[in-house]
């Protein structure tokens, strides 16, 4: 068990209160919050030297592969930027590209306190296994769009309607739209 102690802990308790409590971490699961007690020792003590310990946040809308376009020609307006710089990369894309690239995005992810996303793009399969890979948090979101491919072809894919969200075994099939404009 890992024990958080010394530091504000934020509640999210509708209020969101910062409390002095401590915090025990029992292999993945958050297992007390609340003043010390005297327990058995602890597999490891992190001392927070009066910061602040918060739940993570969440990236509700995230195309975790174009991490190869940032800062890339962002002067840009946008049509161009997609039009002119963006497409065209994304044509020669391949499968193995996207599952390296989302890798590359769960690492910023975690630095910046993102613990899990929503995410949509090309080969979702792809996504889906770097996500699994990592350990990370992942609602996967299927991309169908005219941009690359057809949603006629996108949809013979079968995949590309549904999403699955990746938290460890569990898989939840759900539908998400993403933007009305990206289709015919």
């Amino acid at each position: 068990m890992i024990r958080f102690f010394g530091g504000k802990v934020l509640a999210l308790n509708g209020n969101f209160d910062i409390t002095n409590d401590e915090v025990w971490i029992d292999t993945n699961k958050i297992v007390y919050v609340g003043p010390k007690k005297d327990v058995e020792k602890f597999e490891r003590e992190i001392n927070l030297n009066g910061n602040l310990l918060m739940p993570t946040f969440k990236n509700a809308h995230t195309h975790s592969a174009m991490t190869f376009g940032r800062s890339f020609s962002d002067d840009l307006p946008l049509d161009k930027w997609l039009n002119d710089k963006i497409f065209p990369i994304e044509a020669k894309l391949e499968s193995e590209d996207i599952y390296k690239l989302s890798k590359l995005a769960f690492l910023e992810y975690l630095t910046s306190g993102t613990s899990a996303c929503f995410d949509m793009y090309y080969f979702p399969e792809s996504m889906a296994k770097a996500s699994v890979d990592f350990g990370f948090r992942t609602v996967m979101c299927g991309a169908v769009n005219n941009f690359k491919e057809s949603v006629k072809k996108a949809a013979s894919r079968g995949s590309w309607f549904y999403f699955v969200v990746c938290f460890g075994n569990t898989t939840i099939p759900i539908i998400i739209t993403t933007s009305l404009s990206a289709t015919n």
